[in-house]
Parts: structure tokens; sequence; C-alpha cells
């Protein structure tokens, strides 16, 4: 007797991350998918603190993209709000913001330069083709064949890992600047940076070296307390060091420019927020959830000395705009929830999830009201979890300036729309939470060097 046919089906793994047979839970991420959790998200997040991580959340889905031509510097500065990348050094890098006419944030990522007429860029497709194909620019856009990785290895024990991967001195690589090297006998770029919020670096190479560099960086590790960091503690780490990112904390606003759209649409890019719905006590209207850099605490980027999209609208902006915070909720109104969900009667708020809601904060959609005792919106609260190594449940907040000061007390008001809310008691603390030394301040020489 013939056995019946079995239905097989697998999951289309990031190619740049070697498969780990411990891991559990995994989240579509893109066109594949990724790991949510490897040793779970509580050691994890306590990787930035003691020893380090590595993660490979952004591999291969931010793609490097080459710009390349006569007019790579031209069409740089008019993208983006940063100051004239021709005085970029070639071993430089620098946070590109690009912002719409409207000067919401639409793309922000790294930008490397790599030769008198290329820069690599991280994160910016596929709006930068966009700007690309609709504009007179000598440019061209080169990719990788068989795509990139990209891995992040943050904490105060990242050096030494990658000085023993890379069997080399690494302490003269300054803050935002890289080096050419090899690990494994693979070519690699290394930067000193990253989103640790403390010391990191980024390891930069083509994907087909990607197990050999990666396999070679955790057996590293091993001897210094390194942990795989699974997207769920990612987050946590933009959260915790101040640095919220689009697409999760707040929404891309592609709604800004419809010939953008349409073009989206026309390369079947799915990733629109306009269609999904909104979350949160924010607002019925996502244009409330868009994000300009100054309210995002990247108002000292933004040069006024060269002409760029957004310019007319930013220079509006900079003369009265939020600030942005850590909101350090009540620990007594946060149990209050919890209480709410064993409640027979009621009220039952909406529902909290530690260390933070994974399946609904997607896109950036969901975003809450922070009001003044008298009930006036003055804020937006973004993606509130908890930090395991303070024990206290945070946020990101967009605040109006006279409310920025530390230890202002305001009300968040927990909860989507269709339910009850739960008027959260919170407190403006010090931003970034993150409270190690910065990567650019970093005391690197208290770090041994490497001995051969």
């Amino acid at each position: 007797m013939a056995e019946a046919p079995q239905k097989v089906t697998s999951l289309n793994l990031n190619p740049t991350i070697p498969y780990d047979p411990f891991v559990v839970d995994y989240m579509n991420f893109f066109d594949f998918v990724i790991p949510e959790q490897f040793n779970g998200w509580v050691p994890e997040t306590i990787a930035w603190h003691k020893t380090c991580y590595i993660s490979a959340n952004l591999s291969y889905a931010m793609a490097e993209v080459t710009v390349k031509g006569s007019d790579a510097i031209a069409f740089l500065n008019h993208a983006c709000v940063n100051t004239d990348f021709a005085k970029m050094p070639m071993n430089g890098l620098r946070h590109g913001i690009m912002c719409t006419e409207k000067g919401n944030v639409i793309m922000h990522g790294i930008i490397v330069r790599t030769a008198e007429d290329a820069f690599a860029t991280y994160a910016f497709a596929p709006y930068i083709d966009y700007l690309a194909a609709t504009g007179d620019w000598d440019v061209e856009l080169l990719r990788n064949e068989g795509g990139d990785f990209i891995y992040q290895i943050g904490g105060p024990t990242s050096l030494q890992i990658l000085e023993n991967a890379a069997k080399r001195d690494l302490h003269d690589v300054k803050f935002m600047r890289y080096v050419n090297c090899e690990i494994a006998g693979c070519p690699v770029r290394i930067a000193r940076q990253g989103m640790a919020g403390t010391l990191s670096y980024e390891v930069h190479g083509l994907a087909k070296y990607s197990d050999a560099v990666y396999n070679t960086i955790v057996e590293v590790g091993k001897d210094f307390g390194l942990e795989k960091l699974g997207i769920v503690a990612y987050q946590c780490n933009h959260t915790e060091n101040g640095f919220p990112n689009i697409g999760s904390h707040f929404p891309y606003p592609f709604k800004d420019d419809p010939k953008l759209q349409a073009y989206l649409q026309s390369i079947g890019f799915f990733a629109d927020p306009t269609f999904m719905p909104l979350g949160g006590s924010l607002s019925d209207s996502i244009d409330d959830y868009f994000r300009n850099p100054f309210e995002l605490g990247w108002g000292h980027m933004v040069k006024f000395d060269h002409d760029f999209i957004g310019r007319e609208a930013l220079e509006k902006i900079a003369e009265n705009h939020r600030e942005m915070v850590t909101l350090v909720w009540d620990p007594d109104d946060v149990a209050d929830i919890f209480r709410s969900q064993m409640s027979h009667e009621g009220p039952h708020y909406k529902k909290m999830i530690f260390p933070y809601d994974r399946i609904h904060c997607g896109y950036g959609n969901v975003q809450d009201r922070v009001v003044d005792a008298e009930g006036n919106v003055i804020g937006a609260s973004m993606w509130p979890l908890l930090s395991e190594w303070y024990h206290d449940y945070i946020s990101v907040c967009s605040l109006d300036a006279e409310y920025a000061q530390i230890g202002t007390e305001v009300t968040v008001l927990w909860g989507d729309a269709a339910d009850e809310k739960k008027a959260v008691k919170a407190t403006v603390a010090r931003y970034p939470y993150l409270d190690l030394p910065s990567n650019a301040k970093y005391p690197i020489e208290e770090i041994p060097h490497y001995q051969g």
C-alpha cells in the first residue's frame, strides 16, 4: 500500500545567518525569516551591558547600494539633510537622513565613502532607487552580485572579539571610521559604529563569505561572553540606547509623495504603512505618526548650508519643535494593566506583553498619546518595553519642549482606539536611557591590545 504524500514545508531563512537548531521562534522580515530569540531575550539584552552581542538582523535585507558617478556627491547632498559629502573622508561613515518635502524622515541609514566618486549606502532602498530614476543625475546604483552581509558586534568586549577574529590590532579605528581587513581569510570592512549605544562595530562583506565570517566571530566570542542577538532583543536595544528606528518606532511617510507610492507599487514593494491599521491612542490619522529629525533628537545633523529635499519645511520646524526624551512608566499603573487582564468585572485594558508587543508594533503605526495634567496633547510615546537591566518600563517619546526636562511628570494614554484607556503616569528621564560610555567616548586604551 502506497504511503500518502506528506506536505513538506520549509522556512525561507536569511542566507547570511547560519542555521541554529536551537532557535524556536522566527519572524517574517521582508522576503525571509529571522530568529526572534537565540538564548532568550533576557540574557541577550544583558549582553551589551556586560559582554557583547552579534546581530545579523539587518544583514542581507539592508543590502549595500553603492552610489557611483560624477554626480554622486551632488546626489547625496540633494537627498540628505546632512552637510556636504565632499568633506567626508575616504575611510569615513555617516548617519544619512533623508526627508520628504514636508520634513518627515523617509529613510535613514549608514553611508560609507569607498572612493572619490563612490559611496556605499545601507537601508535607503528602494527610496534611493526612486530618487536616482526620477532625477537627472550622472550616477549609477550598484549592488554586489549574490548580496552582502552586515554583522553588528556591540558591547564592552566587542573590540577584543574582533581583534582576535581578524588577528590584528584595531584600537586605532576611530569612531565613524573603517578599515579593510580579513576574517577567516575573507575580505571584510570593519567599521566602528553600530546600534549598541556603547562600544560597537559593524562587519561588512560579501554574502558568499558570510558563514565563515559569522562562525569565526561566534567561535572567538565564546571566550568573551558573546550572545547571538535575536530581533526581540535588537528592538529593546534601539529603545534603551535612544535610537528610534523607522518602520519600528515611526512609519515611512510614503504618502507624502504620491509618485513615490506609485513607483513602490510598480516594483512590488509591499511595506507601505498607509495600508496597515493604526494602533495606540495617538490619533486616527497616520500623518500624526510621522516624525521629523528634530523631534527624533537628530536636529544637530540638519545643516542648512546646502539645498536638500525638505529644507524649506525643516527651516520652519527648527524654530519650534518637540524634543526626544525617555519616559519611565509608573510601575503601579503598569501593574494595573496586568491586573485588569485577570479581572472578572473590568475594566479590561489593552494587553501588555513583555518585553514588548512585537505582533502589533510593526511598521511604526503604534504610538500613544501623551497629555499634561489638563489633558492637552503634548507628545507621542513610541514602542514601550521592559528593560531587563534597569527593571523599568520605558519608551522613547517626542515631547513638547517645555515638558522635556528630566523629572517632569506626564500621562500616557494606553490603549488602541476601541479600548478603554488607562492613564499611565510617566516621568521624563535621561535620554538615551543607557548610561554606558558612548562609542565615540569609550575608553579604548583600557582594553588590552591584541598580542597575536
